[in-house]
């Protein structure tokens, strides 16, 4: 029977759902299309979503980096989901350009050549030229001079796709609240509750390009301390929230090896690069960038340059000091350390069986404790950690699936230009040198006075609390109480054992006492022996032989694994 909030929850969300029966019937007949209700394997549904539009194209890319509440192989297939579609008209884009500038185009641009550089299902982007007097927003380096007529990359949004996926995120919402009335699947349904809700947020930051504004002039300054490392700068006066103008990065992608070696570049020292930044992103600024995938890399005059900040990890500080400790444990394989790092993230959503999670963590520990530290792989690591997670009701927070994704990714990408780089090694030196760093010592020092502190504080309490406790007791106000839970067949084979030996003691003494009696000249006798002592030998002999023939069959039943009765 549905409860009230269920239904008031059903009844809020089909008040807000705008969407028509066209949609659903569009819907329905890509299900039917690709046989889905017969069954779904990773690849139908990344066709199914491919189908579906923008919404659900977004949907499967935040779901392949969350394989904490996914399985893998569907995860690893919605990868896929990156490729271009169809892009947009020419005569459209320009139309969007010029009612989000509020002036036509000429104003801004010179030229805008109508072959896409690429598109996406939220954007497509275009090459153009700035017109005169055109400025660029917020720079990473000072004193930076932009050129007037300077090459730039537009990123356009696509017409009627803010409309289109919040339609189809309420529509979502319906089906998964009439699932919910249904009480179907408990489980899978708060999944993808959670996953909906992501799915939501991401998406309402994505088309909004004042998002990724923001993302690229933050990326711009925490680059600027790293040499030969950079991302495009964007022109702030001339974007909006559904046009993006940024500079156009002019340079072969990190994995054109032969492009690469005949610019003069050296891939092996590239890739050191390339892991040294993504590190330094991660453990030392906290943002990262999310998918650092060939395409997204670049390489300009020597230098990596970053590009595609649609999508981004953010950690928190607290976050950032455990996942330091988090790279460390797996650096050194250390299980234990690992378990208490990832509790500290994780979030429970049922049992957890805390001695069989050490137990799987350490299991996993161990199958990397023979490889070189070079050859593990930081990224795949971090997966099977959380698929161990997945299977004792834990999962991460987004942006540490989100990073375990990149991570696996940014690797995959150094086995081609340099196989012999270690993120591992590379992760461990940079711990190892913050925890050298003034900063390292500030908070340590802090963390010893607040344990000082308290500390302090206890053994100040501690007279008081002990002399409480002891006049509670002598006013007879203090009681102990155990509760002992024992197995049945424990308490049997306890209770049999028990009176084996009690038995064997009886006999003892029935022979001693017996022995006694028979050295006086008690009446009656049996046999010149007191018939007392007699019939105690003979109770003390019956209950020998039983005392041994029930010891025989004990060690049987042990031996065999039968029930000890």
């Amino acid at each position: 029977m549905p409860t009230f909030r269920e239904l008031m929850k059903v009844a809020e969300v089909t008040f807000k759902d705008n969407t028509s029966g066209k949609r659903m019937r569009e819907i329905e007949k890509i299900l039917r299309k690709h046989h889905a209700y017969s069954g779904l394997t990773p690849q139908k549904a990344t066709a199914i979503l491919e189908d579906l539009g923008p919404t659900f194209v977004k949907m499967g890319q935040i779901a392949s980096n969350r394989s904490d509440i996914i399985p893998k192989e569907y995860a690893d297939a919605f990868k896929a989901l990156r490729a271009n579609v169809s892009p947009v008209p020419f005569s459209v884009i320009m139309e969007t350009i010029e009612d989000s500038l509020g002036h036509p185009w000429q104003e801004t641009f010179t030229e805008i050549e109508e072959d896409p550089l690429g598109s996406a299902s939220v954007a497509q982007v275009h090459r153009a030229r700035l017109a005169q007097g055109v400025q660029s927003g917020e720079r990473p380096v000072e004193g930076t001079a932009i050129e007037p007529g300077s090459v730039v990359a537009v990123k356009v949004r696509r017409p009627n796709v803010v409309d289109q996926m919040a339609q189809d995120i309420t529509l979502i919402k319906h089906v998964l609240a009439l699932a919910d009335l249904a009480h179907v699947a408990g489980g899978i349904m708060l999944t993808l509750d959670g996953l909906v809700d992501e799915l939501a947020r991401t998406t309402a930051e994505e088309v909004d390009f004042c998002v990724e504004l923001g993302n690229l002039e933050r990326f711009g300054r925490e680059l600027a301390d790293q040499p030969q490392v950079e991302s495009p700068y964007p022109y702030a006066e001339v974007s909006t929230d559904e046009v993006l103008v940024m500079e156009y990065v002019d340079g072969p992608p990190i994995n054109d090896l032969a492009a690469l070696r005949a610019q003069g570049d050296d891939p092996a020292a590239l890739g050191r690069r390339l892991a040294e930044s993504y590190v330094t992103q991660v453990i030392d600024n906290g943002f990262f960038h999310a998918d650092p995938h060939p395409g997204n890399i670049l390489v300009r005059e020597h230098a990596v340059v970053w590009i595609d900040l649609g999508m981004t990890g953010s950690l928190s500080s607290s976050e950032r000091a455990i996942v330091g400790k988090l790279f460390a444990s797996v650096a050194k394989g250390d299980a234990f350390a690992l378990k208490d790092a990832l509790l500290a993230l994780a979030k429970e959503h049922g049992p957890v069986d805390h001695g069989r999670l050490l137990e799987q963590i350490g299991a996993l520990m161990a199958s990397y404790a023979s490889s070189d530290l070079a050859d593990i792989n930081v990224g795949t690591a971090l997966l099977e950690v959380i698929e161990v997670l997945r299977t004792q009701n834990l999962t991460l927070p987004p942006s540490l699936t989100m990073l375990a994704r990149g991570m696996m990714t940014l690797e995959g990408v150094l086995v081609d230009i340099a196989p012999k780089a270690s993120v591992v090694g590379i992760i461990s030196d940079h711990v190892r040198r913050q925890m050298f760093t003034l900063d390292a010592f500030e908070a340590k020092a802090k963390e010893l006075f607040a344990a000082s502190n308290a500390s302090a504080e206890a053994l100040t309490r501690l007279p008081t609390q002990v002399s409480n406790t002891l006049d509670m007791i002598d006013r007879g106000q203090v009681k102990v109480g155990a509760d002992l839970h024992m197995p049945r067949d424990l308490v049997a084979a306890l209770y049999s054992v028990a009176g084996t030996v009690s038995l064997a003691l009886i006999s003892a003494g029935l022979f001693v006492g017996s022995s006694l009696i028979s050295q006086t000249n008690m009446q009656p006798k049996l046999l010149e022996v007191p018939l007392l002592g007699v019939l105690g030998y003979l109770g003390a002999f019956v209950l020998g032989v039983y005392v041994i023939w029930r010891t025989l069959l004990t060690r049987h039943q042990q031996r065999n694994d039968e029930k000890v009765e």
